[in-house]
């Protein structure tokens, strides 16, 4: 990784990481979390070259490998857009989540449920969210407040 490298194409901001063998690559940063001792670590993704069969015919496809490092073996790529980069604290929730309820067949309900971040009535797939967007959310006709937790009593109250 030497300056003006040729960076590859990613799916977002790369770093460079260093191996144990003492070998650099880029990697993809998917997330950064500080975990409860106070150190960072970054969930990072490569594609390593693995092999498919298409109509019986051996091919090279590039399969991801998603692992996580301590930021101490990371070296940052200048103009990267690192503050994209979803970014949690142990211990922190955040302060709404939506959740996005999976039905089956014809099931009934709504869209969409929106809860306190501690809320513990979350059932299916969900994603925090800031102020604005919880309030936002329980404006569309296809959300729903959690019937638990009642955060539409301080997101709407204006």
């Amino acid at each position: 990784m030497s300056e003006g490298e040729k960076l590859p194409q990613a799916d977002g901001p790369l770093v460079g990481v260093r191996l144990p063998d003492g070998q650099r690559v880029y990697a993809v940063v998917r997330g950064r979390r500080r975990e409860r001792d106070g150190t960072w670590w970054y969930d990072l993704r490569i594609h390593l070259p693995s092999q498919i069969d298409i109509r019986g015919q051996l091919q090279t496809h590039p399969a991801p490998v998603d692992f996580r490092v301590p930021a101490t073996l990371c070296e940052p790529v200048p103009g990267q857009p690192y503050d994209a980069v979803p970014t949690k604290r142990h211990g922190v929730a955040p302060k709404w989540r939506i959740e996005e309820p999976v039905y089956i067949g014809r099931a009934p309900g709504p869209a969409r449920i929106v809860h306190r971040g501690t809320c513990h009535a979350v059932h299916d797939v969900s994603h925090p969210a800031g102020t604005e967007e919880a309030r936002a959310a329980l404006r569309r006709p296809d959300t729903v407040p959690c019937d638990i937790c009642r955060p539409d009593r301080p997101l709407l109250a204006t």
